[in-house]
Order: structure tokens, then sequence, then C-alpha cells
């Protein structure tokens, strides 16, 4: 193993999960979400059994903030972040095989069937980030622990063929140590990557775009305030949303907008996990953001209202089970999956609909 990519499996950043895969789960730092200090100030939820249903006290717009959600698990597996494919028919995610082989993994969004590798293996190491294409076709696959020596591993994007799942290396991505990622359209049609990261120059954290056919990485914006930003968010307008786990002065997750360049402080004192998870309604009402309870011990989504900044919750899982991983939207439905981590059995990837 190179410094460099130890220096990653070994990031405040990178929870019990990741560690998992450095054989490093005994780490007693690689959680952060089970001790800071959140803010949420509304909770409503019911149901029993596979399905819960919840609603908010404080949404609006769109589809309905007060329309309750349902919360389906998909299936038991030690997965990282995931995403729903663009209708919302598959659910791709990453994380390890029983056999302990990183890699990427898909599971019907109705349930019921198990869960089946996509790519698994090298060249993949620590396949974090996912992110599914808005056309459909292909997931982007952020991994901070793959690289070629020359560049210290620190780190590569990738881009798989679906259904097939041939898997191919993003010219441009090496060398970020990229962690989070979402996927849009430019203005010329063709899709961009939009990722976490650090600048390979010099080593500045921040957030970027690339082309997702291979190019030149550009910084929306990086260094301070930013300091190990991963889950990111695009709205419609341009504005980037992503959560940094660790610049809150608490120890907290903090959320920054960033527009044209600027970056400002949206939300703060959030127990989010990493990769955090975060998306926005498809209407951009609202930014939703998995966090910890920590009363109840299990995972929530919060949603947050743009315009107001007013939170509601959702409760998603049983008590003492809910580490946040990874959560994203389908592109054509305020459809949404995530992650819970905890025991490796009972590891779990969601879905969230209205």
């Amino acid at each position: 193993m190179t410094e460099a990519r130890g220096d990653f499996r070994r990031s405040a950043g990178v929870l019990c999960a990741v560690a998992s895969l450095a054989a490093a789960a005994g780490n007693p730092g690689c959680s952060r979400a089970k001790d800071a200090p959140g803010q949420t100030v509304a909770s409503s939820a019911g149901g029993t059994g596979g399905a819960t249903a919840a609603s908010g006290t404080g949404g609006g717009g769109g589809a309905g903030g007060d329309a309750p959600y349902a919360i389906a698990p998909l299936a038991p597996a030690m997965a990282l972040d995931a995403t729903p494919d663009a209708g919302a028919a598959y659910v791709y995610f990453t994380g390890v095989d029983a056999g302990g082989r990183a890699g990427v993994f898909r599971v019907s969004a109705r349930g019921g069937a198990s869960a089946a590798a996509i790519a698994a293996g090298p060249p993949l190491v620590a396949p974090l980030g996912i992110a599914a294409s808005a056309g459909g076709g292909r997931v982007f696959v952020a991994d901070p622990g793959a690289g070629s020596s020359a560049l210290d591993d620190a780190g590569a994007l990738f881009a798989i063929e679906l259904p097939g799942g041939a898997l191919a290396p993003i010219r441009g991505g090496e060398g970020h140590a990229a962690r989070g990622l979402e996927v849009v359209r430019g203005a010329d049609g063709e899709e961009q990557l939009v990722f976490s990261g650090r600048d390979r120059e010099d080593g500045q954290p921040g957030v970027f775009f690339l082309p997702a056919g291979g190019g030149e990485a550009r910084a929306i914006a990086k260094g301070s305030p930013l300091v190990d930003p991963s889950g990111v968010a695009i709205a419609g307008g341009g504005d980037v949303f992503v959560c940094d786990t660790l610049a809150g002065p608490d120890g907290a997750a903090t959320i920054f907008r960033i527009e044209d360049g600027f970056v400002s402080p949206f939300a703060t004192g959030l127990r989010a996990g990493y990769p955090c998870g975060l998306s926005l309604t498809r209407d951009d009402a609202a930014l939703l953001v998995l966090t910890r309870d920590a009363t109840r011990g299990a995972a929530e989504v919060v949603r947050i209202e743009l315009s107001s900044g007013a939170r509601s919750t959702v409760a998603t899982g049983a008590a003492g089970h809910g580490e946040p991983g990874g959560l994203h939207r389908a592109k054509a439905a305020d459809v949404f999956a995530f992650v819970e981590h905890g025991a490796k059995e009972q590891d779990s990837v969601f879905l969230l609909s209205q």
C-alpha cells in the first residue's frame, strides 16, 4: 500500500465502512456522525414492516413537501453510496461483496431480488461515490484509492457501461482523490461530472467539473472554507451544494452553496456520514440530506427548504442501525436511493419515494 493510498484510508472523512475496505475496521476515529451535535427541528414517522411511511412538517412545493415519503429496504449489503438509474428501475451502489471485492452492484428498485455485481475488483480499490448518467446507459464512480503509481494512487474516476459492466477510467479524473460526484448536462448538451476532491497540483480541497467523456478538470471552487468535501448536488440554475463533514467548528457537517464561484454556508450542525448523502428534489425546492438521529441511534433524512431553510425529517431505520452514507435522486423522478451503514449483516440499501 502506498503512503498516499494509506492517507486516503486514514482520512477523517472516511468512516467505518470505507475503513473496512482498507482492512482497518477497528479504527476508532472512523465515524463522526454519532458524535456531532445536530439541529433537526421536527420529525414525524409511522409504519411497520418492510416499508415505512413518513412525512415532514415543513415541506412545500413540487410533488408536495408535505406528501408522505415511503421507504423500502432493497438489499442487505456492505454499501457506501447508492443511486437510482434515470427512470428509477434499478439502484446501483458501491460497496464490498461477500468475497471482500470492492465494486459496483445493482438491485431492482422493486426489491425482492439479490444484488448483482456489475464491476468488482481491480482497478477498483475503494469506490466511494456513484452517480447515474442523465440519459441512462452509464454509471460513474469516484474511487479515491485507485490510480497509477505515477500519481501516487491519488484516485480516479471511472465510467461503467450498462448493462454489460465494461469499465474505463475517465481521462482527467486521475489524481484528484475524487469522493462524491453528480452528473449534469452542460450548455452544449454534453454530460459533465461535478465531483469533490483535491486539486492534483496544489492539494487544496474543492469541487471540480470534468466532461464525462474526459478532458481537463476545472475548479468550481477550492480552498477555504472547504476542508473535506464529499457529497454534491446541482440545482437546475447551476448552483452547487456540497457537504463537508469537517468544516463545522463543532465537528458537525456544513453544507455550502456555491454560486458563481462564491462559497457560502447553507446549513450547519448536521450529523452526516461519509460520503455525505445529499440531493435536491426534482423541482429544486428542497435539499435532502442523510443524517443520524442521536436520540434514536438511527439514520434519518433531513429535508431543508431552499427558500426558507426550514427543516423537517423522515425517520429511515431501526434504532441502533443508522450510520448514514450516500444518497442520490433519479434524474426523471423524485425517487431517492440511500445507504445506511451498520453491522455487516445489517448494512442496507433503501429506496425513498413520494
